[in-house]
């Protein structure tokens, strides 16, 4: 009579260890991670079989036996998969293209194909080269302040500056020159792709230097564009970024 009620008791305990077995899928994250859970709930699962299978061939102790291999294997397996992983990590986001860069001059917006140097020019006379081709970011160009030339910048070393003008580093991605502490120059690279820009800027090469504006939007001697805009370049391929007489923006393929 024992041995019967203990077959009873090994039935329903194989009845619920295989629902908790059905529910497994669902309970237990499908990560290669949780793979040593996965192969202890269908040893589990196996062994309730077995011990349904035992039960029905009158094998009362072997039954006792697998049924109690297959609770233990599922529990076991239920207490590692909610005790001994960390939760995955959420995936990151990667960007949609790599093929463009984006320069911010004065809050506006170019979009420019991808490539190791830019230079800027007004009506063809260059005031702004962008190189990219080392380690990090190096600028050359003459800084304006008051409208007039107040510093020269080569390379990112200073062989030329006005009285009460001072150059700075805050930061390993930003150079800025302050005119008595106010800041009349800044260029910041602290993305691989963008690159943001702001001051007055002097091409020297002419009889009369051309001066252009990188604040509050973009000013040059033929034209404007207001903060805010966004311009794609992009289809115009690699060049030299020249802002024209016209008011136009165009990129100028290399002779």
């Amino acid at each position: 009579m024992r041995a019967a009620s203990r077959a009873v008791v090994s039935v329903a305990l194989g009845a619920i260890v295989l629902f908790h077995a059905a529910l497994a899928g669902a309970t237990v994250p499908m990560d290669p991670q949780f793979l040593p859970e996965a192969g202890l709930l269908f040893v589990g699962v196996f062994a309730g079989a077995i011990a349904l299978y035992r039960v029905f061939t009158r094998k009362l102790s072997q039954a006792m036996r697998a049924g109690a291999a297959s609770l233990a294997c599922i529990a076991v397996a239920f207490v590692i998969a909610g005790n001994f992983h960390k939760p995955p990590k959420p995936s990151v986001l990667l960007p949609a293209a790599t093929n463009s860069t984006s320069l911010v001059l004065g809050d506006v917006l170019l979009r420019v194909a991808a490539s190791d140097r830019y230079v800027l020019s007004v009506d063809d006379k260059q005031f702004l080269d962008l190189d990219l081709r080392r380690s990090g970011l190096m600028v050359s160009c003459v800084v304006g302040s008051q409208d007039e030339a107040a510093i020269c910048i080569s390379q990112n070393t200073f062989p030329f500056s006005r009285i009460g003008i001072r150059p700075s580093k805050p930061d390993g991605h930003t150079l800025v020159v302050q005119d008595e502490g106010e800041d009349v120059f800044r260029i910041c690279y602290s993305e691989p792709r963008s690159i943001e820009v702001t001051g007055q800027l002097f091409e020297r090469s002419s009889a009369e230097p051309a001066l252009i504006s990188f604040q509050n939007g973009i000013h040059w001697s033929g034209g404007g564009v207001p903060p805010g805009t966004v311009i794609d370049l992009r289809d115009q391929g690699k060049g030299r970024i020249d802002f024209g007489r016209s008011g136009s923006i165009r990129v100028l393929s290399p002779s």
